[in-house]
């Protein structure tokens, strides 16, 4: 089979306009400039990666270098200039972040992410702009005055309570039969917008399949008669908990590896049950467990009174798969953060040396939850006796039987290790074996056990001290465990008895929090109508961004919590209004008001996600395994699997460069949002992978073409297979020009046509 695609008549096809692929679009922030564009996109991340060590507010300027002041960044510090306005390639700051010099990396332990990169690099491109004036004195006083910042957040809207509001009724009778339309359209005429109208079927159709399953409509799907029949057949279809559970796992930097590796051979320290809380994720939101649930679950299972190995046990890999793979204080303070942020909304993280900066919340509170998480014990990686077996999964027999030869192999290999190490050698060797080339044996093989990647108890909780700096060696003021003082004044201290785990997920999710809830309604509704209502999803503070529809936000969480935190009544809403089933075409006058459509007068056209590109490409080919749950499988290469992308195996140590290419988020931790970016990559994917040249020929050899059908007809089926229409007139015209001159060559004109609408935008978006 040929694999290249770089050939006259493969261009020539393209230049005819059927389906070129990539169109360039404007992203959201490029009405911004200058020194808005700074405070709204740049300044936040150099607050959350870099003021820690660059910020006079932080008292430190390593480096001589100063970050939050616009003479810093230009006059630079021992090194040379930070930032040279308009010149990517002479700015030190961007050469650090880039990572391309391994002894100038910066930030030190983790690489930014590409749509962050792609942020500075614009900055700089158009002028490095900052506040028209440096920070004074004044302001830096204030900053980490605790007294101060809890002053201010008492009128901050995210620490109101929810209250009940009743939707506005408006004056077009038609959209005042669904809440979310009422408080829409209100907000549009207040700002003198008016609202577009639907979209067509064959759009909705397509719109539902893929916001709630990730995956395209068949061909019977496109014949639907009632669209809210529709919608909950999607909403009860397994494919939706495979769906929505991916978002999930962006929140819980979900990985099947730890960051370490095995020195000798690069191999990554594997974490082998990490997909068994993959799958609870999914079952959970196909189950519609109450989110309250969820939560419960993930922080605390153990504590629940389940028996030994009832599979809501495998909750617990939400501490489990931190990137740290033992127990340490950076272990802990991962925990804090993927909790605090993924869930709450808040930065608490940034507390851990100091009070914080710019946020409600003490150093003390801090130290507070790391009295929680440093009460648990967490078996090592190479202890894996210690996790727990859980009911469910039932491996082959034949599988099983060889799952324990080669298990008997590397027992070997232990313990001759083990007999090396009483002759005077190193004794790491033989722990690497068991971290890696057992671990591996036990995440991929078929044939091997299943457990839950559980945590317990200590036998005496800790009782925590502040560390001063940061420091362990440092000890400050004892501190209770106990949930925030901003949430919780009163901070009462939790149970004598255990770590704290169920009465900080109590109060996470207690319906008098004002968080929780408005953060989850807020992550749904960006996953449904491709923007959110507050832009910044996990940093509803004082930093945060405010929410676009207030009044809206608080009905979605108030009758969510009342609702019994379903996620399915919660999708349903959204997915039956006139707002979400809007047309996403622009209108000149309404963009000239609201360009970046935060207000929602129409439809948010949306890329689809890698794992909807993959798991696309599988289901037009007619290759998609829809096999649930069990081990990773890969997903590219001389042997990927066919099942849906979500079951497919996350190196965080060396994550898939294909994956990064497509802005799939690092999962070194909790991540609010993907980016958004077009580069060649993308493209020459598309066009030569293996992969994609694959299912494009599955396609071919799924539809079976007989000599007798008429080109005429291939081009048809080909079309309604790939993009759920038939083709126009000028495109049956186009295809069969191409295939005629075509027709002699080794590669199927056909092949390409399919491969080709596989590329398009038209496949590649959702309108």
């Amino acid at each position: 089979m040929t694999k290249s695609l770089f050939f006259p008549g493969f261009l020539t096809f393209l230049l005819f306009g059927i389906c070129l692929p990539f169109e360039s679009r404007a992203q959201p922030e490029g009405e911004m400039s200058g020194t808005e564009f700074f405070e709204r996109r740049v300044r936040p991340l150099l607050v959350k990666h870099c003021y820690e060590c660059h910020s006079e507010a932080e008292g430190s300027q390593k480096g001589g270098l100063l970050l939050d002041r616009e003479s810093g960044w230009l006059e630079g510090g021992d090194t040379g200039k930070a930032v040279v306005p308009g010149n990517v390639q002479g700015s030190l700051l961007l050469e650090a972040v880039a990572y391309t010099d391994p002894d100038f990396e910066m930030p030190p332990k983790y690489q930014l992410e590409p749509g962050e990169i792609a942020i500075l690099k614009r900055w700089v491109l158009d002028g490095a702009a900052g506040p028209a004036e440096d920070m004074g004195e004044t302001e830096f006083s204030q900053l980490g005055d605790q007294t101060v910042i809890f002053e201010k957040a008492k009128d901050h809207w995210s620490f109101q309570p929810v209250g009940k509001v009743t939707p506005p009724q408006v004056s077009d009778a038609e959209w005042n039969g669904n809440p979310i339309d009422q408080f829409v359209f209100a907000r549009l005429a207040e700002k003198g917008l008016t609202p577009s109208p639907p979209a067509d079927r064959r759009t909705i159709v397509r719109r539902l399949s893929y916001k709630l399953t990730g995956l395209p409509p068949s061909a019977e799907d496109m014949g639907v008669k009632n669209l809210n029949l529709y919608l909950n057949e999607l909403i009860d279809s397994p494919r939706f908990g495979e769906h929505v559970g991916r978002y999930w796992l962006d929140v819980a930097r979900y990985a099947d590896t730890a960051t370490t590796y095995r020195a000798d051979t690069k191999t990554p320290h594997y974490y082998p049950y990490a997909f068994t809380y993959r799958d609870y994720v999914i079952e959970s939101f196909n189950e519609d467990k109450p989110f309250d649930l969820f939560v419960k679950e993930q922080l605390a299972a153990d504590l629940l009174g389940l028996e030994a190995k009832d599979p809501p046990l495998t909750a617990l890999g939400f501490l489990g798969v931190s990137p740290h793979r033992n127990m340490s204080a950076d272990f802990v303070d991962d925990v804090i953060d993927v909790t605090t942020r993924g869930i709450l909304g808040m930065t608490v993280s940034c507390s851990r040396c100091h009070d914080h900066k710019f946020e409600p919340v003490p150093t003390a509170d801090y130290y507070s939850l790391y009295g929680v998480f440093n009460s648990i014990n967490r078996p090592e990686p190479w202890d894996l006796e210690d996790y727990p077996v859980i009911d469910g999964y039932h491996p082959p027999q034949a599988e099983v039987a060889s799952y324990t030869k080669a298990k008997a192999a590397i027992d070997k290999k232990i313990k001759d290790a083990g007999e090396s190490v009483k002759k005077g050698n190193n004794r790491s060797v033989a722990e690497e074996i068991e971290q890696t080339d057992l671990a591996e044996l036990l995440l991929f093989h078929e044939g091997a056990p299943v457990r839950a990647m559980a945590v317990s108890e200590k036998p005496k909780p800790t009782e925590p001290f502040i560390f001063v700096r940061g420091e362990a060696s440092s000890r400050g003021d004892r501190v209770p465990r106990r949930f925030l003082k901003i949430i919780d004044p009163e901070q009462e201290p939790f149970s004598r008895e255990n770590s704290g785990r169920l009465d900080l997920a109590e109060k996470l999710v207690d319906p008098a929090n004002p968080l929780t809830a408005r953060v989850y309604v807020n992550r749904i509704w960006a996953m449904l109508m491709g923007d959110a209502i507050v832009d910044t999803p996990s940093d509803f503070g004082l930093q945060g961004e405010a929410p676009s529809h207030p009044e809206l936000l608080d009905f979605l969480a108030a009758q969510f919590v009342e609702e019994g935190w379903s996620t399915k009544k919660l999708v349903r809403l959204i997915a039956t209004s006139k707002t979400f089933r809007q047309a996403s075409w622009n209108r000149e006058e309404m963009a000239a008001i609201d360009p970046e459509n935060e207000f929602f007068w129409r439809a948010n056209r949306t890329r689809l996600r890698i794992e909807e590109i993959r798991d696309s490409l599988l289901s037009v080919a007619g290759e998609l395994d829809l096999k649930m749950r069990g081990r990773p499988g890969q997903i590219w290469g001389d042997d990927y699997t066919k099942r849906r992308s979500v079951y497919g195996y996350v190196n965080r140590f060396n994550l898939d460069p294909t994956l990064r290419n497509f802005d799939f988020p690092s999962p070194m931790q909790t991540q609010d949002s993907r980016t958004e970016n077009i580069v060649a990559p993308q493209a020459l994917f598309l066009m030569n992978s293996p992969f994609m040249i694959d299912q494009a020929a599955a396609l071919l050899e799924d539809l079976a073409f007989e000599d007798s059908v008429s080109r005429e007809e291939r081009i048809d089926a080909v079309f309604e297979r790939v993009l759920q229409r038939a083709p126009t007139p000028g495109e049956v015209e186009q295809v069969k020009r191409f295939a005629e001159i075509e027709e002699g060559r080794k590669v199927s004109p056909w092949r390409l046509l399919a491969q080709s609408l596989c590329m398009s935008n038209e496949f590649l978006y959702v309108d």
